[in-house]
């Protein structure tokens, strides 16, 4: 039931935009913000058009393209060029303009991996029903930045994760493995051998092998050596040509059949490459 003191203030609201609007004819005020809509859109249609495929336009090909007289079309031009959205070179072509620059700024920088992988984790989490992790290296350190849980009757809540004593998860061994030459040597000689289960590496030539083996797949599994009866992969999120991020599945053992079993090492490194793509698009 509303509040009393909300519904007052919704019927305040509505009665002062009624006034405002009984000052113009319902004709007027329709036709006003249809003609601002349809200026807006046109504008916007304009800036669209400047890809990296396409970074300048002429006049006419804008006219032309988006099916507007080109006196129309120079009257668009000409706003946009007055706010530095758009310049003019020396060839009658338009390119976008520095006004651009600082909005990019400011896209980018309210723009985190976390908002960028979300829908991507949730779609894959969606998808197999398990658990779907992106997670962050710090040094020697792992971090879940987000999490997608899964409605499964039998299901993990959590993965553990972590580089020291000794890299057993899917997502430490591809952390490690795509980690820096100089971070990955350095933590190599960090590590201590410990098993957790009887399917845990077991020394240093071995995780070397498998950590070779990893950056020649793309992926890691974890088949019960770090917790017996929990299955996992995880895939490298790339920033340029640096690796702080994956994206990781776990389940129980007992649900992963082979089909299955590849339909997720299939799906997690896609995910993790249309987030690496995503990333890439705001690295100005």
């Amino acid at each position: 039931m509303p509040r009393p003191g909300r519904r007052k203030d919704s019927e305040a609201v509505v009665e002062k935009n009624e006034s405002a609007e009984s000052r113009l004819s319902p004709g007027k005020s329709e036709a006003s913000f249809g003609a601002a809509n349809s200026t807006a859109d046109r504008a916007i249609d304009i800036l669209l058009l400047f890809t990296e495929e396409n970074p300048t336009w002429s006049a006419t090909d804008i006219a032309a393209h988006l099916g507007m007289p080109r006196s129309t079309t120079y009257r668009y031009l000409n706003s946009l060029r007055t706010y530095a959205l758009i310049v003019e070179d020396g060839q009658n072509r338009f390119r976008l303009g520095p006004r651009i620059f600082p909005l990019a700024q400011v896209a980018k920088a309210n723009m985190s991996i976390v908002q960028i992988a979300a829908p991507h984790l949730k779609t894959l989490s969606d998808k197999f029903g398990e658990l779907v992790a992106l997670q962050q290296r710090i040094d020697c350190d792992i971090f879940p930045l987000d999490r997608v849980v899964t409605q499964q009757r039998i299901s993990l809540l959590s993965t553990r994760s972590h580089l020291l004593p000794w890299p057993a998860t899917g997502s430490a061994k591809v952390l490690l493995a795509f980690a820096s030459p100089n971070d990955s040597e350095r933590i190599m000689q960090l590590l201590q051998p410990t098993i957790y289960t009887p399917k845990t590496i077991r020394t240093k030539a071995a995780l070397r092998r498998v950590l070779d083996e990893i950056r020649r797949v793309g992926y890691a599994i974890t088949d019960e050596e770090r917790d017996e009866g929990v299955w996992g992969v995880a895939a490298p999120v790339f920033e340029q040509d640096s690796v702080r991020y994956c994206v990781a599945i776990a389940t129980p053992k007992f649900r992963i059949t082979p089909a299955k079993e590849t339909a997720i090492i299939k799906a997690v490194k896609e995910t993790a490459a249309e987030i690496t793509r995503d990333l890439s698009a705001i690295d100005f």
